[in-house]
């Protein structure tokens, strides 16, 4: 995903992040800046390239370091602020749980423990494989039944802790890519099992997040309306920056896999912008 050349240059002080002592990103929630597993882990994988470049192996060190201060013994990583998602009536309480941060930190987890050899991120890693596996809503492991019950044999790692359940795209790859590492990286037969039957449900779902001209965050709007149908409708949430996410990631899947459904969307989604 060539990530040290494309998302070094965000990792400064502005506005919305700042640099610890460390070099390490935080980002401001409210008033407070707090360490994000998710950035966190996009830092390292950032920093990884850039050592395989010819920089300095310490700023990884450091970022998967501070990764297992944050993480809890069960392997969660919960988030210490509050967050306000839009299909969710209450803003969720510090603590809460994304899937997305568990699948981002077997990115990090994987290549650190690769170029170290330190079985401390093996076990960090193993944990965070653990977790990402427990049933919603004490974890993010969920199936696709809140779309349609038949699709109740569909699994699917969620973004965020919503009830009826979002879908969250992006999020959800990112998650499938941290088990692909985990998987190819370290050896993980659990993690090629989960990751597999995560392209399964991807290949059935891509079709719900495309509006005939973008696509869509999340199928909350779809979700939301058959849960309660006798409110309007939610409108679909698109964003120009997360559709061109979306190209880019069903590309890595398209790599990885070898399946043509995924770079047929990538190129369809292109078309779109075009």
């Amino acid at each position: 995903m060539n990530w040290g050349v494309i998302r070094a240059s965000q990792y400064r002080n502005h506005e919305k992040m700042k640099l610890d002592s460390d070099g390490l990103p935080m980002v401001k929630y409210g008033e407070e800046f707090q360490y994000n597993p998710v950035t966190l882990s996009q830092f390292v994988v950032t920093k990884h390239h850039r050592y395989l470049m010819g920089e300095s192996l310490d700023p990884v060190v450091k970022g998967v370091d501070k990764l297992i201060e944050l993480q809890r013994a069960d392997g969660a990583f919960p988030y210490d602020f509050e967050y306000k998602h839009p299909a969710n009536p209450a803003p969720y309480k510090r603590g809460w749980i994304s899937g997305m941060a568990q699948g981002q930190a077997l990115s990090a987890f994987a290549r650190a423990w690769k170029v170290t050899g330190d079985n401390r991120y093996l076990d960090a890693g193993n944990r965070s494989l653990d977790f990402l596996q427990v049933p919603f809503p004490a974890g993010p492991m969920a199936t696709l039944a809140d779309l349609d019950p038949s699709l109740s044999g569909y699994s699917f790692i969620l973004e965020y802790p919503v009830k009826p359940h979002a879908y969250t795209l992006n999020g959800y790859i990112f998650t499938l890519i941290g088990l692909y590492d985990w998987w190819k990286v370290v050896g993980s037969e659990k993690a090629g099992e989960l990751f597999l039957d995560g392209v399964r449900t991807l290949e059935r779902l891509l079709p719900y997040y495309d509006i005939g001209t973008f696509t869509t965050y999340d199928i909350s709007y779809i979700t939301h309306s058959l849960a309660q149908p006798y409110l309007v409708p939610p409108k679909p949430f698109v964003h120009p920056g997360y559709h061109g996410f979306h190209i880019e990631l069903v590309e890595v899947m398209a790599d990885v896999t070898g399946k043509t459904i995924f770079s047929d969307y990538a190129n369809k989604w292109r078309g779109y912008v075009n």
